[in-house]
């Protein structure tokens, strides 16, 4: 059950980094993306060594990041679909960090 959640874990801190190098090429290469880089990679540090709820902080981290742009990449369907998705897959990673059981016996509670 632990290793079932330490997988999760490392998927969601790797999608976040995936995501913020995307960004980089996708979006621009601006200083907001390279911190969002540096912030997944942190989260992904910190979350394998299982900082006490890490996990809790990182899931309300993707949420206002959907939260955030929701309206926007709504607008904007036709050309910012890939946003949305984006946005989806950040609820759905911050729902697992903080519901999933595997995820929770990892990081001991």
């Amino acid at each position: 059950m632990e290793t079932m959640g330490k997988k999760w874990v490392f998927g969601i801190g790797l999608y976040m980094i995936v995501k913020a190098v995307l960004n980089l090429f996708i979006g621009a290469f601006s200083v907001s993306n390279i911190i969002m880089l540096i912030v997944g990679v942190v989260a992904l540090v910190l979350m394998l060594n299982r900082v006490p709820y890490i996990n809790y902080i990182v899931a309300v981290f993707l949420a206002i990041m959907f939260l955030t742009h929701i309206g926007a990449n709504l607008s904007n369907l036709g050309s910012q679909w890939i946003y949305l998705l984006e946005g989806l897959l950040d609820l759905g990673a911050a729902a697992v960090l903080v519901f999933e059981k595997n995820v929770k016996a990892f990081f001991g509670k």
